[in-house]
């Protein structure tokens, strides 16, 4: 699409899971071969514990997690819950009542709910490692046994934001649409608050002129084609998953009309290959990466003393592309 500049957004850890919804298909529960498996001996199980491995950025965490953990020496299985809040609290208790894990990832289906379970890991002296910030299970500050991966939901909008004010400015963007998927919650509000006060900010003169909800390409593509309709002057798209950016691609392209900006969310393959081809312009995401090893070194020490206080890690974000 040409000069068309798109910002993509990972969501994650919590923004991720709640934001974003790319299709990924995946067995609900998958074990990864062990470390060394040409001989060498485990040094135990670690569990991930996932909301859903249909989305694209979880399943990139877990990827991440299965290996360091490997390079580690220690085995690591996928427990996939389904967006099932009871159902990933009896697959923690399973694991914990049979012993037969030394460490666990947690990335809660409902983070309110998931304070007994991770009483029950502390009580039987499983270290953790959380996705999200303490106060979103419920606690206060530094655990014993409990390290978090936090992210920095302010810091993750902001940049979207300016970024996404940045292209409308140089692309001559007149006015923009907001988009998202419908349900978000889990730092959401954070994120959207973020974003229009940074957008505001940066781009004064481009006003979010109408916002809209869609679930998948197919009807984020309908939904941009009938707000076009009605704004014929809006040409900048800020959206806060995978599938309304490329649905508002799609609807661009079937108007016969060139972007001066689509500002996505998500960070999906489908997202990351559009950004390849030049149809999105940047990606900004959680740097899983560099949070997995920080993360994973804090769980290992855990491993050792379970009594001792996890670290906060924050995950860092990224940006991909750009002008």
């Amino acid at each position: 699409m040409k000069n068309t500049r798109v910002l993509t957004i990972a969501g994650t850890a919590l923004a991720v899971s709640l934001l974003t919804l790319p299709g990924c298909a995946a067995s609900e529960e998958a074990a990864a071969e062990p470390a060394g498996s040409a001989g060498a001996e485990s040094k135990g199980e670690i569990a991930f514990f996932t909301p859903s491995s249909q989305i694209d950025v979880v399943a990139a965490l877990a990827d991440g997690v299965v290996e360091y953990f490997e390079g580690e020496g220690y085995t690591v299985t996928i427990q996939d819950a389904g967006f099932d809040a009871v159902k990933q609290a009896q697959q923690i208790q399973q694991a914990i009542d049979t012993r037969s894990i030394v460490g666990a990832w947690i990335m809660p289906v409902a983070p309110e709910t998931a304070a007994q379970s991770l009483a029950a890991l502390q009580a039987a002296k499983i270290p953790v490692v959380v996705e999200g910030p303490p106060m979103s299970v419920g606690l206060e500050g530094p655990q014993p046994g409990i390290a978090f991966d936090e992210p920095d939901f302010m810091k993750y909008g902001t940049m979207i934001g300016d970024t996404a004010a940045k292209c409308a400015v140089d692309g001559e963007g007149r006015e923009a649409l907001f988009l998202m998927p419908p349900d978000a919650a889990g730092g959401t509000e954070q994120v959207i608050g973020a974003i229009e006060n940074s957008f505001a900010a940066g781009a004064p003169d481009v006003p979010i002129v109408a916002t809209g909800e869609a679930a998948d390409i197919s009807s984020a593509q309908t939904t941009v084609s009938q707000l076009l309709i009605a704004n014929p002057d809006a040409n900048v798209i800020i959206a806060a998953s995978d599938e309304t950016a490329l649905g508002a691609a799609g609807a661009f392209k079937a108007a016969n009309k060139t972007p001066a900006c689509i500002v996505a969310g998500g960070g999906g393959d489908g997202a990351v290959a559009a950004q390849e081809a030049g149809d999105i312009t940047a990606v900004v995401s959680w740097d899983y990466s560099s949070a997995v090893d920080e993360a994973g070194a804090d769980l290992i020490r855990l491993i050792s003393d379970p009594t001792s206080q996890g670290g906060i890690i924050e995950t860092p974000v990224k940006a991909t592309g750009g002008n």
